[in-house]
């Protein structure tokens, strides 16, 4: 801010800013010149960047135009597609093969429960249906060989992998075990990292050199489980285990008057009584075993030992515990701990590989559980592949592998089945949903005879030197398939790339051809305020018009371009017929106007494609130490690339600073003198208001000594 002090007419009645503003007009039409300029530098660099955006994408597709994919679309024909469909790579040969015969398709095993005797059983026997939606243990009686319930409450807990060398969790309750003959312990547990499952053991000797990776140690004492390998920071960590009981904390507000537990049902233990108790703020409460009403305990304080005054009820057959004394409805915030043991069965299931190995899994079944739930537990199980099905017509429950094929190679094991029901008699798929003993079906590989060799496949879909086949049924009528170019496909990727270099030399040769408006400087601020929107926008346009006409580097590419799509491709391996683009089909258009715009030849061009597929790939994409020598596209990138180039050295980018190229250092120097002649207007305004303020400093002192002398002589 200006340090003079102004007096603008107060003395001499005249408009001194008015008659500043017009001295400082003249003074400032060196300024707006610079002001000028830069707005045409910033305009320019905004186009170049627009232009210079098309040549980036261009670049692109020539990019993807160098990849044998364009050329070698392929596209193939069966015979008899009731019998055989195929498709093919890219890098598939041409030609045709002969599949003269499929004697087996390929199955996937099924096993269907109850068909281990004769007649096959079904779940419930004479007995009400199984509903599949309802709770296992509500419907214990309904399954005509029950279900063996043991003690223990099914667990799962989630975490997240944090990237360490040596990973570890704690497991909020211990795991349920058993100890071999050979004193290894085992744990009721499972535990997947991100859907992978890990075996668990007691002690890092127990994991074999060869299964690094594989393994997770559990230590009974700190309750820590520990990965023998590192698990990848975000990984999620799944462990389900069998705990002897849990228990679970609750702060109940004021007035709450249920509380349900987790796991639901309560089991007894081994005296028969129902396996819980209760502490509420630190006060212990027991159930009152001998008061059964249909399952539903009476709760009282282990002090009450007439049992005088019940503070609630456990309904065992759900978990809901329910509160009816006013000492505990009254109190706010009572911290409520409830330990319980509840009610799970187990079964194993295993599967076997493509290259021989079986795939094993324990599953945990919650007393709470439904058949749906089991079910999905199953399904969901990534490496056992196998679904399981429930029909309620039926009563019967199939397990089918997701995979066709025969990968149990040694019939000795397990019979050759595919699908393996493990665990004791008593466990859930071999004694309650009656597997023990089932027949398994399917499990074939597909078996045929192509091009006169006899052969099988684990699936009816398979690949043979990038041709895909599907054995769609079993024939002994010779089915051809025939590999050929996809010419359409072909044709297209070509027409897409004569699209973009037209699309470039479009925009390009616009700006060439642009008008130029020289009349139409840039408007200044004043010019501005005196305009409507309207018309602000129609001179801007003119002024920012023909900025790049007749320029150099653009007039340079085009004529680069031009001579590179004209000139023959001089390789060996190229058919003189097809060597150049004009011979395929692709020339200029008549219209020299429009900068040298391709066209094609549709007919000539497939007819090209479909003749010599290998000359036409290698007109474009031929690679070679001279230009000459190199393919359309090949020299179309260098050349793209370098004119790229060129406007980044003169325009830069989004993420450059001004300082990084031409057009930018040039903004900054002008705004260096944009800076400097706004200094010396200031300098010069400040000068002449130094002068105006003098003169009314002048006037107002003549005025004051003539006041002085006229009011002295009319005294006299």
């Amino acid at each position: 801010m200006s340090s003079i002090q102004r007096i603008t007419g107060l003395a001499s009645g005249m408009d001194i800013d008015s008659i500043v503003e017009k001295m400082m007009t003249a003074a400032k039409q060196p300024l707006v010149k610079l002001q000028q300029q830069k707005q045409i530098l910033e305009w320019q660099e905004e186009d170049y960047r627009t232009l210079n955006q098309k040549y980036f994408d261009f670049r692109s597709t020539l990019s993807n135009m160098k990849l044998t994919s364009k050329y070698r679309a392929r596209t193939t024909a069966s015979s008899n597609e009731n019998y055989v469909t195929a498709t093919a790579t890219n890098n598939a040969a041409l030609g045709s093969a002969t599949i003269q015969s499929v004697t087996q398709l390929a199955t996937a095993a099924t096993k269907i429960s109850g068909t281990g005797s004769a007649p096959p059983k079904t779940l419930s026997g004479s007995g009400a249906k199984i509903k599949a939606d309802a709770s296992l243990y509500s419907q214990t009686g309904n399954f005509s060989n029950g279900i063996t319930w043991n003690n223990g409450v099914v667990v799962s807990q989630s975490f997240t992998g944090d990237g360490d060398a040596t990973a570890a969790v704690k497991l909020s309750n211990t795991p349920v075990s058993t100890t071999a003959d050979d004193g290894t312990v085992y744990y009721a547990m499972n535990v997947k990292v991100n859907g992978k499952t890990y075996q668990v053991v007691n002690d890092k000797s127990n994991i074999p050199d060869n299964e690094k990776g594989n393994y997770a140690v559990y230590n009974a004492e700190s309750g820590v489980l520990t990965f023998d390998s590192a698990v990848s920071a975000g990984s999620g960590i799944n462990v389900e285990y069998v705990a002897d009981a849990v228990t679970e904390t609750k702060t109940l507000s004021k007035g709450a008057a249920t509380m349900q537990l987790g796991h639901g049902l309560i089991a007894t233990d081994a005296t028969g009584n129902q396996a819980f108790s209760l502490k509420i703020n630190n006060t212990n409460y027991v159930l009152d075993v001998l008061g059964n009403d249909n399952g539903t305990y009476k709760l009282y304080a282990e002090s009450d030992t007439g049992k005088s005054s019940p503070v609630g009820t456990l309904d065992a057959s759900t978990g809901l515990i329910t509160f009816t004394d006013s000492s505990v409805l009254s109190g706010d915030n009572n911290t409520v701990s409830a330990t319980y043991s509840s009610k799970y069965a187990t079964m194993s299931l295993g599967s076997y590989n493509e290259d021989g190995s079986m795939n094993k899994a324990a599953f945990y079944i919650d007393g709470t559980d439904s058949l749906n739930d089991v079910m999905a537990d199953v399904n969901s199980h990534s490496t056992l592949g196998v679904s399981m099905y429930y029909d309620e017509n039926a009563d019967r429950v199939s397990l089918t592998r997701k995979m066709t094929g025969d990968f149990n190679k040694n019939k000795e094991n397990n019979k050759g089945d595919e699908i393996i029901i493990g665990g004791s008699e008593n466990d859930f798929l071999n004694h309650t949903l009656q597997f023990n003993g089932s027949r398994e079906s399917g499990g074939d590989n597909a078996k045929f005879t192509i091009n006169g060799l006899e052969t099988e496949r684990t699936s009816n879909t398979f690949t043979i030197s990038g041709v895909t086949y599907t054995l769609k049924s079993k024939f002994d009528t010779p089915v051809a398939v025939t590999v050929s170019n996809d010419t359409d496909t072909i044709f297209k990727n070509i027409k897409d790339f004569v699209d973009q270099y037209n699309s470039l030399i479009d925009a390009v040769q616009s700006k060439l051809n642009e008008d130029r408006y020289s009349d139409y400087a840039p408007l200044t601020d004043d010019q501005r305020k005196e305009m409507t929107d309207t018309q602000q926008d129609q001179w801007d346009k003119k002024a920012r018009s023909g900025l790049l006409r007749n320029d150099m580097t653009m007039k340079s590419s085009l004529s680069n371009m031009r001579s590179l799509i004209y000139s023959k491709v001089n390789n060996a391996n190229i058919s003189s017929e097809y060597n150049q683009l004009s011979s395929i089909g692709i020339t200029t258009t008549s219209d020299w106007l429009k900068g040298g715009k391709l066209e094609i030849n549709e007919d000539k061009l497939k007819a090209a494609i479909q003749n010599d597929p290998d000359s036409v790939e290698l007109l474009f994409r031929a690679t070679g130490s001279t230009t000459s020598e190199k393919g359309i596209v090949q020299r179309l990138y260098d050349s793209v690339n370098n004119t790229y180039n060129t406007i980044v050295d003169k325009a830069g980018k989004s993420t450059y600073v001004n300082t990084q190229f031409t057009i930018g250092k040039n903004i900054n120097d002008l705004t260096d003198k944009i800076r400097d002649m706004n200094d010396k207007l200031g300098k010069l305004e400040d000068r002449y208001y130094a002068q105006f303020t003098a003169m009314e400093q002048a006037i107002q002192k003549y005025n004051s000594q003539y006041t002085y002398l006229s009011s002295f002589f009319s005294n006299s």
